[in-house]
């Protein structure tokens, strides 16, 4: 029953804590660059992936780190089993911009699969938690996805790539279809945010392209945990590499593959 339970305690402390010094850096003041065309990054971005190294790096020495702002590090043997991803503020426009949709997200993963998630928004003080097996929490309590059946009653969310690429294209044609097929499309402009709304209920699917690692390893494995489906937009089985994917309760996820990918 304590399976990667000391690693789910780490990540939710060390979360926390990030979420601290995000709150105390945005209240002092920060920088912004851009990283590509549409793509900003701030000093805190950066401060907080360091942070949040040096923590994993202290208490598992053994194990590699990947995170957004500063690639993959770890030891320089062979390569461990064990990686961490980790994106220490996923919803960086938001923040920037003063919107209070962002959060810290880690993951743990083990030979390949996802063992612990946590992502935490500090504007809201939620920490978002799941451990393989035992389920996905709120603040510690159980949490599940809906029971909504039917697409047309469902709210779903998605994000846009950073580039204007086909797949932006292709997100907006399907942002009008699924606008009119369900009860509504939310843009919330952090996927770790939406597969955790996804997971405790609060809405029913999620899809998006262009996403890495970071962005999904703590969301997929809490969507699985409460109870939820994660595939890429194929309907294949989804793996923390894959660039796309759709997260749903299960009652809609068919009706959504058919609108997203017809020859599915």
């Amino acid at each position: 029953m304590s399976q990667y339970l000391t690693e789910l305690r780490c990540t939710e402390s060390i979360a926390r804590e990030a979420g601290k010094r995000i709150e105390s850096e945005r209240r002092a003041g920060f920088s912004i660059s851009l990283k590509g065309k549409n793509d900003l990054v701030t000093n805190v971005d950066r401060s907080i992936e360091t942070f949040i190294r040096a923590q994993l790096h202290a208490l598992f020495p053994g194990d590699y780190v990947v995170g957004e702002e500063h690639g993959e590090d770890g030891p320089s043997e062979a390569k461990t089993t064990r990686t961490w991803f980790v994106d220490p503020i996923d919803g960086t426009l938001n923040f920037a911009t003063g919107v209070p949709l962002y959060c810290v997200s880690i993951a743990l993963q083990i030979d390949g699969q996802t063992c612990v998630g946590v992502i935490y928004e500090p504007s809201r003080d939620e920490l978002f938690s799941a451990r393989l097996g035992h389920g996905a929490w709120l603040n510690g309590q159980p949490i599940e996805v809906s029971e909504q059946p039917a697409l047309c009653d469902a709210v779903l969310v998605t994000g846009f790539p950073a580039q204007r690429t086909e797949e932006f294209d292709r997100t907006l044609e399907q942002f009008a279809t699924l606008t009119r097929e369900s009860r509504g499309v939310r843009r919330l402009g952090s996927a770790a945010i939406d597969l955790a709304y996804v997971a405790s209920g609060r809405l029913d699917g999620f899809w998006e392209y262009g996403l890495n690692a970071w962005d999904t390893a703590a969301g997929y494995l809490m969507v699985n945990e409460a109870g939820g489906l994660v595939t890429d937009l194929s309907g294949s089985p989804y793996t923390a590499h894959e660039p796309s994917m759709l997260a749903t309760n299960t009652k809609i996820h068919e009706a959504m593959l058919r609108i997203l990918t017809p020859s599915a």
